[in-house]
C-alpha cells in the first residue's frame, strides 16, 4: 500500500545522525498525533488539513545532512548554494518529500484532484519551512 511505501521510503531517508534521524521524525508526528487528539484539534480542523500536518510531520527532516543551516550557508555547501542562503535544509527537506511523493508507489495523493494537491503540497512546504529556527521568534511573535 501506497502509505507503507511512503513510510519506508521516508525512513530509508533519514540518514543515521545523532538527533535528525528517523527516530526523531518519529516522536515528532507521535507528539502532534497526541496535541491533536488531546485538544481536539480534529473538531476544528480538516481531515486533510490533519493529513497535511501529520503528513509534514513525518517528512520535515528527511535527508538531514546532521549540520545546521548555519554551518550549511557559511561552508557554502550545495545546498545552500542551490536555495540561495535561504533555509537551505528546509527547502531540502521539502524537494526530497516530493521526489519521493513523485513515485507512484509512494504517492498517498495519487487520487485527489489537482487543486487538491496543490492545497496539500502548498501546506506541507509552509509547515516544513517554518521548522526553521531563523524564523522561530518570528512565527512566535505572530501569536502575542
Amino acid at each position: 500500500n501506497r502509505s507503507s511505501d511512503l513510510g519506508h521510503r521516508e525512513g530509508e531517508n533519514y540518514q543515521n545522525n545523532p538527533f535528525h534521524n528517523f527516530r526523531h521524525c518519529f516522536c515528532v508526528t507521535q507528539m502532534m498525533y497526541g496535541m491533536i487528539h488531546l485538544c481536539n484539534l480534529q473538531s476544528f480542523m480538516s481531515r486533510a488539513d490533519v493529513g497535511i500536518l501529520l503528513t509534514a510531520c513525518v517528512c520535515h527532516d528527511v535527508d538531514h545532512p546532521g549540520y545546521n543551516n548555519t554551518y550549511q550557508v557559511n561552508a557554502r555547501t550545495e545546498l545552500a548554494i542551490r536555495y540561495n542562503d535561504i533555509s537551505p535544509l528546509e527547502n531540502h527537506h521539502c524537494a526530497v518529500t516530493f521526489q519521493i511523493l513523485s513515485n507512484p508507489e509512494c504517492n498517498i495523493f495519487a487520487n485527489v484532484d489537482k487543486a487538491t494537491f496543490k492545497k496539500i503540497r502548498l501546506g506541507m512546504i509552509k509547515l516544513i519551512l517554518a521548522t526553521d529556527m531563523a524564523r522561530h521568534s518570528d512565527i512566535l511573535s505572530r501569536f502575542k
